[in-house]
């Protein structure tokens, strides 16, 4: 939080310097609106060839001014501090699922759906859901209201070498005693293949989760309340951690080959030198493995040469449940709703959120980064194969996309303890135990 002020302050002094400011306002305007300018928002901007000539121009107007926001600053989410103290900057967020949730439960985000900001109708259902929180709605009842509009739909999935599933008749797995019977009949006999199963070692826990979900697992209940320290929940989670520390040795990478998986493409690369069978990923990896194939630093050492060696299915759930999880990895824009004092800045912020979730830039990034539309309008205007190949995946009954928990500390603490286990330092078992020793000590979660 210090890092979080200092950042505004800054803000506040640099004033005229920080991109898009230094403009005088458009006569006649009554105020001036404000959203985060990160590195994603500046892309998406660019990409619809909508900034002005002047440098830090806004494709909206004098009025619309794009505040900087540092790539090494997200981490500490700078504007959490502007929201907490009631303040109009910015108006407009580019938000993480789980920080749109947490926001939300402080009451500093504002109605999209009802409001007429934006209609969730527009949106694909999976992913308007994740986006949506539970209010209280006419007469008391609780509905679920959008509080930010997604521009793509991202998941983690299971990508598997679909050309030696295919040579020995075998079908994707759909739990993890199908994903094991399938790399002890297969890994014996293909000796390039170093491991059966990959998991990302920086942010494991984005991983664990949709294994835990599919083991039955849950953090909160259906009113938000915590649950994740039930005896029950804690047996989960020890479950599925055994499942995937279970592997180790054999299937997996051990606790000493593990260095080697900790740079942030490590997973892919090895996946596409023919070393693992099957690997957890982003389901936009897929696009990343085509643009690595057709450079030409790769096509010597590349063990795969075309996407059609390539499957996705879903991530495998525990033996005889169905129900298949994904953590939604996308962003969306909320609102400040301490910046909405009158009708001129809610109609700006619809117009704002409006063009930033376009069926252009949607359908341009689908052909040029493989991503998802989250608009059902600019899916049907989608033709990429690969695309459409794992969208089948997020559009299946049996496959729900959740967001990880909104409390970071939650978060930092799970992922500490499920490392120690994964390096060998302690038991799955004393892994869980230790993060709900740790956990029952935090008296507020923010």
């Amino acid at each position: 939080m210090k890092n979080a002020a200092a950042f505004l302050v800054i803000l506040a002094s640099l004033g005229c310097l920080l991109p898009g400011c230094g403009v005088a306002p458009e006569p006649g305007s009554p105020r001036i609106f404000s959203y985060t300018l990160d590195a994603q928002t500046r892309e998406i901007l660019e990409q619809l060839d909508l900034h002005s000539k002047m440098p830090g121009g806004s494709p909206l107007g004098r009025n619309f001014i794009g505040l900087f926001v540092p790539e090494n600053f997200l981490p500490y989410e700078p504007f959490v501090l502007g929201l907490a103290t009631e303040s109009s900057i910015p108006t407009v967020l580019y938000l993480d699922a789980p920080w749109v949730h947490r926001y939300a439960s402080a009451n500093w985000l504002y109605e999209l759906d009802r409001t007429g900001v934006f209609d969730a109708k527009k949106l694909i259902p999976a992913v308007a859901k994740a986006f949506s929180v539970k209010t209280a709605g006419a007469a008391g009842k609780i509905i679920d209201e959008l509080m930010a509009v997604p521009n793509s739909i991202k998941g983690n999935i299971l990508f598997f070498r679909q050309d030696l599933l295919d040579k020995y008749k075998k079908s994707p797995p759909g739990n993890w005693d199908e994903l094991k019977a399938i790399c002890r009949e297969i890994l014996p006999r293909e000796k390039s293949l170093k491991f059966g199963f990959l998991f990302h070692v920086q942010n494991f826990v984005n991983d664990f989760y949709p294994i835990y979900w599919g083991f039955g697992g849950k953090i909160h209940d259906v009113h938000g309340d915590m649950i994740f320290l039930q005896a029950e929940m804690l047996s989960k989670a020890e479950e599925a951690l055994k499942e995937i520390v279970g592997m180790q040795g054999t299937m997996a990478p051990g606790p000493g080959a593990l260095k080697n998986f900790e740079g942030s493409a490590t997973l892919r690369q090895a996946f596409l030198r023919g070393e693992a069978l099957f690997m957890i990923n982003w389901n936009t990896r897929l696009h990343d493995l085509k643009m690595l194939l057709a450079s030409p630093e790769w096509q010597n050492q590349a063990a795969i040469k075309s996407l059609s060696q390539v499957g996705v299915a879903p991530i495998p759930s525990q033996s005889g449940r169905p129900k298949k999880y994904s953590n939604i990895g996308s962003f969306g824009w909320g609102i400040n709703r301490f910046a909405v004092v009158d009708y001129a800045v809610m109609e700006n912020a619809k117009k704002f959120i409006n063009l930033v979730n376009s069926d252009r830039f949607q359908v341009l990034r689908a052909e040029s980064a493989g991503e998802i539309p989250a608009l059902q309008s600019a899916l049907a205007q989608v033709k990429d194969q690969e695309v459409l190949r794992v969208y089948t995946i997020f559009s299946s009954p049996d496959v729900i996309l959740q967001p990880r928990p909104k409390s970071r500390k939650f978060n930092n603490i799970l992922e500490k303890n499920l490392l120690d286990a994964l390096y060998g330092r302690t038991t799955p078992s004393g892994a869980i135990q230790a993060a709900a020793n740790e956990l029952r000590q935090i008296s507020t979660w923010d």
